[in-house]
């Protein structure tokens, strides 16, 4: 069987180590199953103690991606509540873990990175777009809800452009992600080996200096012209029109009624209208809350918060239907429990449980 993480220690030119993860899942677009995310913690927490270890970089095999998310196909097979709170616990623990990391992480944002990926990038404390980065929180469409840490990332995102990728699943590129500051750099992918070789030669110190080395060596690479223009940031006034609506029915009104000619929130309209209502409110609480009621709520708050929701969305919501249309049966016709209009009052607290 072949492993679906690959580690090794690259020496530098000082003495010092690079640790290198490369996530190996290609059939799966380098999904991580629970034994992954095990591997990835195990490696990160025996490096973060270790002093020849200066830097941690991230990447996937193959040119399809870093990382297309937690391999739902796995989590549907065995999508009982306990072994959907143990995937969870763990792989919001390994971000969570990323975000507070000490060492530098620098995560290579190649192809697709959606869903966990997006987790795993934006843990990252290096995060490195290129070209071909294709992103996107597209959880509207499995019935589960942008977890992985975007209860975090997007409500920090300009506007209202955090809310508007949340509820439409809608995919944006690596110069959506530089403009907005999800990624850091941009570096051509034929640069990967150049980078790593370079890094090779920094003499390390400590974790403070070091992180400040990486700067300084990705920012000789960093190439922005290898980035066509953002869209997202084209379509922002746009986008923050139709997200001030005020309540979700409101939003949701502008949004299947949309008359204007922006093919970007066309095609983000597009994924909007097949997802799950459900998802919807479930993202909009989330948004709202952290904004409001839970804005002091610490990082690792959230991350339990998502743990209580996503347990929810697998045991009692729309994800089992929305696996089932998508990637098992493939009709891509889910008929999912209800709509923004039909939803019993107080349905959507039982996700968060205490956290209601």
């Amino acid at each position: 069987m072949t492993d679906t993480i690959l580690v090794r220690l690259a020496p530098t030119a000082h003495g010092k180590h690079i640790g290198i993860i490369t996530l190996n899942n290609p059939k799966a677009l380098n999904a991580q199953n629970l034994d992954m995310v095990k591997a990835t913690r195990k490696h990160l927490d025996t490096w973060a103690d270790d002093d020849s270890v200066a830097v941690v970089v991230l990447h996937g095999t193959g040119d399809k991606g870093l990382c297309a998310g937690g391999d739902i196909k796995a989590l549907y097979g065995g999508a009982s509540g306990a072994s959907a709170h143990d995937f969870f616990t763990h792989e919001y623990g390994l971000m969570h873990a990323m975000h507070t990391y000490p060492k530098p992480i620098m995560a290579w944002g190649h192809g697709i990175v959606m869903g966990g990926g997006m987790g795993l990038f934006v843990g990252s404390s290096h995060k490195v777009v290129t070209s071909a980065t294709l992103m996107a929180m597209p959880e509207v469409s499995i019935g589960l809800f942008p977890d992985a840490g975007a209860s975090y990332f997007l409500n920090h995102l300009a506007g209202k452009v955090g809310l508007f990728l949340g509820l439409t699943g809608a995919r944006f590129t690596g110069a959506d992600a530089h403009a907005f500051g999800v990624a850091d750099f941009a570096i051509g992918h034929d640069r990967f080996d150049d980078v790593l070789s370079r890094i090779c030669q920094i003499d390390f110190k400590n974790n403070h200096t070091n992180h400040h080395f990486l700067s300084a060596c990705l920012n000789r690479f960093h190439d922005k012209s290898i980035l066509d223009e953002s869209i997202l940031l084209k379509s922002f006034d746009e986008i923050n029109h139709l997200m001030n609506q005020g309540d979700l029915l409101a939003i949701d009104n502008a949004l299947m009624n949309y008359q204007g000619d922006d093919d970007f929130i066309k095609s983000a309209i597009d994924i909007y209208k097949n997802g799950s209502d459900t998802t919807k409110a479930i993202t909009f609480k989330i948004y709202h809350d952290l904004k409001t009621t839970k804005k002091d709520f610490s990082l690792k708050q959230i991350f339990d918060l998502e743990t209580v929701v996503a347990t929810h969305c697998v045991n009692h919501g729309d994800f089992k239907e929305g696996v089932r249309a998508l990637l098992i049966d493939k009709d891509k016709n889910p008929k999912w429990r209800h709509t923004l209009t039909d939803m019993p009052v107080g349905y959507i607290d039982e996700f968060f449980g205490e956290f209601v």
